[in-house]
This record gives structure tokens, C-alpha cells and sequence, in this order.
């Protein structure tokens, strides 16, 4: 029988340490903690700075936001924020829950909002979520539990930021008296907040563990805490996870589904929303500053082979960075066509050299999505020299702007908005490379539309425009995969978007 010291040991320290301590992870004292493998390292925990998707998939577990989505109706609804109304086209109020308190006992007030988005706003910090809250003038606290936010103009995707599903943009809510005036550093290495599960041990590196928050104010997790641990590596994921080493591991490669299914440990957990994945051009500067370069580019590569080759059933292509669950997808438009003999006469008998980086495992097939598309660039006249960055380093660079000419991204569209279009291609966006003063104006425009049909029209113009400038290289969308062990299971309602609190053991 395992010893309750040993047994905390384990969680603390990990899997190297269970096998030391000579402890079954199968045990009792540790049934309800769960072991899981992401493709990405972590960065900072901080949710007003990163935009690191590690980095986000384990603060969603210690931080919350006002407000939560639906994902049968698609509905916005209460969480942190009891219930919220407009008083004006350009005010919304918010009555917070009272009796919530942050995980170190402090309660939560208008102030701590009020700092939230404040603390976003303030171009020092350098926040990733900032372009996307531009259009807020100020917040403010009215009393202990009541605050106003207005904005510039009117915002139809105001309430969007204010809920966890998408990614960068989302408004967590911080402890004012935690963070405010602490170094950025600190605060990303000691996070606290109101959610379901709190921190108990980082080892940069290596693993980072949570444990469940006891005091936490709504329903608590079927599960007492989880270990994650960083493993790029598809192939060494997937023996963890076959071998019993993990429980869960993120990005299940395609060319694993199959034995995944065929195991007697795990099984396949997927939803085909996805990350929609972005081959994003630095067009800010040569060579993707000239639109006939891009065109060549585009014409190239043959990402219709690619994905139905790598991905099958459970990939797509998409003629614009948008995923179709938005409401402003316009089906009208095609994916680029594949026209090598186009892309040579563009290109004139010029070779043009780029130096690229690129990941390994931290989207679904990218390693071999990346060499075949620097295999068919360079039939063309493309001269490609490709280094492999690890995760970590590689989101860094995107977020200064330096990712090189040009790289995959992936975009969780869950929130069903074009407005997270934004993300990718305005000109102040933290991981955009696009300077485009026409995208800009569109888009400014469709943002203050509060009629819902000439605001999807707006976006019909903005998406045809984005594809016949080839402001980008090309765009998939591939089925969040998962492998699960058999003794656990999730429904994922947003594709990407892995919530802790929702995991559940089966026949325990």
C-alpha cells in the first residue's frame, strides 16, 4: 500500500520520482490525479502577458474570466460576473458573484476587474491580448461588485474577450493586491486566481504540477490535481502514453490514431474544431512585401495533397484564415490552386533564399507539413534553409515579430467570431506580421457594426480581400486529437481548449 508521504512525493515531483519511490501511479492515494503530456513548453504564467497555448492551457485551470460560452448554443453566460447588461451602445455593466475568493483567500472585487484590463491595456507590459481591447476608453469600479466597462465605439465583440475560448484576447481576471507592483517576472512564476485548481510546483523544464483549489467556489473537479510535462516529440508522446507513463497526451500525431485505437491502455478522444493553422508571410518586408513574390509562393505549394495525404478525415483546407463555425464564414470563396509552372513564370528565373524556422510537434503533422512545402518551394526557385526551434524559444520570437519570413501558427476560433481574424493579420497585433493600411480601415469598420447582416458582409469583403492579396501562404484546419487513458475520459467542447475540471474516471 502506497504511503500517503510517498504518495505526495510522486505528485510533486513526478514520474522519475514515483518509479524511485517504488510507487504504482495506479494506486489509491493517487487514482485521482492525472498525468498529462503537452507538444509545448511553458513559457510565462502569466494570462494578461502570454499568448503561449501551453502557457494558457494550464492558467485556464487556475484563472477565470467574467464570463463563459455555451457550447451548445453558443450563448454567452455568467461566471465570475453574476450578470451583465448594456446601459449604452458603448457601456456594459457587470455584477460580480460575491463570496468569490482568489486561492489565497482574498475576495474578489470591481477593483481586481478593473485592474484585469487596466494591466492589459498598459503598453509597458507588452501584453499579447492588448490589440484586441483597443476599443475599451475606461473601466470603472462603482462599488465593491459592480463594474462599468465603455468603450471608444460601439464593440460587438466586447463580451467575446470577456469568456476563455480563443486563445490570445481573453480578459482573466488577476488579484489586484498580488500582482500590482511586482516585477512581470515574478507574477508569471507565482500565479493566483479563482479557478478550480492552483499551483503547487513549477520545475522549469521539466514539469509543472496543480493541485485542486479547496476553496474554490463552484462545483469541485472530479480530479485532485494534474502533473504536466512538456514532450515535443510525437513519437516519445505517444509511448508515454502507451506505456502508461501518462494518462492524457495533446497533439496525437495521425499516424499514431490507429495503434492509439488498438491499444489496450488508451483509447482516441477528437473534435474536428480544431486549430485552424495559418501559414502566416512576413509581408511587412521583402520578399512577401511584393504581391506577385506571394503569389508565387502560394501557387507552389500544394497544401490540398498535403492535407489529405497527412491528415485525411481529420484535416481540411480553408480559403481564409477563419474557421467555418464562425458566423461570418464566407463559403463563396476557394482555396489557392496548386500551379507550380504559375509560381516559376511569377518568379522570372529568380531564386529567392529564406532562412526559416520551424516546430517539431506542436501542431498536428507540422514537421512533415513543413518539409514538404519547403521541398515543393524550392522546385520553383524558392531557396529554403530550415532550422528546428523548440516551442518555447520559437513563440517568443513570433510575438517580437521575428519568426523569420514565414512559419505555422494555429488559431483556435472556439469563440465563433471573424473577429479573432485580427490576431493574424492587423497591423498591431502582437503575432501579426501584416502591415496593411486597406485591411486595417475594413476592419475598423466592421468593428463599430452592431447590425449583425451588414457586419457578416463587412467580413465577406474583409475575407475576399485577405485572399486576393495572399496576405497569407495557405490555411488548414486539422481535428483536435487527443489519447486518453482508458480509465479516463472528456467531451471537448472547443476543439483545442482542454478543461481539467471536466475530466472524469471511468468504472472508478
Amino acid at each position: 500500500m502506497t504511503k500517503i508521504k510517498d504518495g505526495l512525493k510522486c505528485r510533486l515531483k513526478g514520474i522519475t520520482a514515483c518509479i524511485a519511490l517504488g510507487v504504482m501511479l495506479t494506486t489509491t492515494a493517487q487514482a485521482q490525479d492525472v498525468r498529462i503530456a503537452l507538444s509545448g513548453g511553458f513559457d510565462r504564467l502569466d494570462p494578461s502577458v502570454t499568448g503561449n497555448a501551453s502557457d494558457l492551457n494550464v492558467l485556464s485551470q487556475i484563472y477565470e474570466t467574467l464570463l463563459t460560452l455555451d457550447s451548445k448554443t453558443g450563448e454567452l453566460k455568467p461566471k465570475l460576473a453574476e450578470s451583465f447588461e448594456a446601459t449604452s451602445p458603448t457601456v456594459w455593466t457587470f455584477h460580480l458573484r460575491d463570496g468569490v475568493t482568489f486561492s489565497n483567500g482574498t475576495p474578489l472585487t470591481a477593483e481586481d476587474v478593473k485592474f484585469s484590463i487596466e494591466r492589459i491595456l498598459d503598453p509597458s507590459l507588452g501584453s499579447t491580448h492588448a490589440s484586441q481591447l483597443s476599443s475599451i476608453k475606461e473601466v470603472r469600479a462603482i462599488d465593491r461588485l459592480t463594474v462599468e466597462i465603455e468603450t471608444k465605439k460601439p464593440d460587438p465583440v466586447l463580451l467575446r474577450r470577456m469568456q476563455p475560448i480563443g486563445g490570445t484576447g481573453r480578459v482573466y481576471i488577476v488579484s489586484k493586491s498580488h500582482v500590482e507592483g511586482r516585477n512581470p517576472a515574478d507574477v508569471a512564476s507565482d500565479p493566483i486566481g479563482t479557478g478550480p485548481f492552483k499551483l503547487a510546483s513549477w520545475d522549469r523544464g521539466r514539469q509543472l504540477t496543480l493541485v485542486r483549489n479547496e476553496t474554490y467556489w463552484g462545483d469541485a473537479p472530479a480530479v485532485d490535481g494534474a502533473v504536466y510535462t512538456s514532450i515535443p516529440e510525437n513519437s516519445t508522446r505517444v509511448n508515454a502514453l502507451l506505456t502508461g507513463e501518462v494518462d492524457v497526451i495533446q497533439s496525437l500525431p495521425i499516424t499514431d490514431v490507429e495503434r492509439v485505437k488498438a491499444s489496450e491502455r488508451a483509447h482516441v478522444v477528437s473534435s474536428p474544431n480544431g486549430l485552424v493553422h495559418v501559414l502566416q508571410l512576413d509581408s511587412r518586408h521583402p520578399p512577401f512585401d511584393d504581391i506577385e513574390v506571394r503569389k508565387a509562393f502560394v501557387h507552389a505549394i500544394d497544401i490540398k495533397g498535403i492535407v489529405e495525404g497527412l491528415l485525411g478525415e481529420y484535416g481540411r483546407v480553408l480559403a481564409v484564415p477563419l474557421s467555418p463555425n464562425a458566423l461570418q464564414f464566407d463559403t463563396e470563396l476557394a482555396p489557392y490552386t496548386y500551379d507550380p509552372a504559375l509560381s516559376k513564370k511569377l518568379l522570372a528565373g529568380k531564386s529567392i533564399s529564406l532562412k526559416t524556422f520551424t516546430s517539431d510537434g506542436r501542431y498536428v503533422g507540422d514537421r512533415d507539413i513543413y518539409q514538404i512545402i519547403n521541398s515543393q518551394l524550392k522546385q520553383v526557385g524558392f531557396d529554403i534553409n530550415a532550422q528546428t526551434l523548440e516551442w518555447g524559444r520559437f513563440v517568443n520570437m513570433m510575438s517580437q515579430k521575428s519568426g523569420g519570413p514565414f512559419y505555422i501558427t494555429g488559431w483556435d476560433f472556439g469563440e465563433g467570431d471573424a473577429s479573432k481574424m485580427n490576431s493574424i493579420l492587423s497591423s498591431g497585433a502582437a503575432f501579426s506580421v501584416t502591415a496593411d493600411a486597406t485591411y486595417d480601415s475594413l476592419v475598423a469598420q466592421a468593428a463599430q457594426e452592431l447590425d449583425e447582416a451588414r457586419r457578416t458582409k463587412l467580413w465577406h469583403d474583409i475575407q475576399t480581400y485577405v485572399h486576393d492579396q495572399y496576405l497569407v501562404g495557405a490555411v488548414w484546419q486539422s481535428s483536435a486529437l487527443y489519447g486518453f487513458s482508458k480509465n479516463l475520459d472528456w467531451e471537448p467542447r472547443f476543439g483545442e481548449n482542454m478543461s481539467l475540471s471536466e475530466f472524469h474516471f471511468v468504472n472508478k
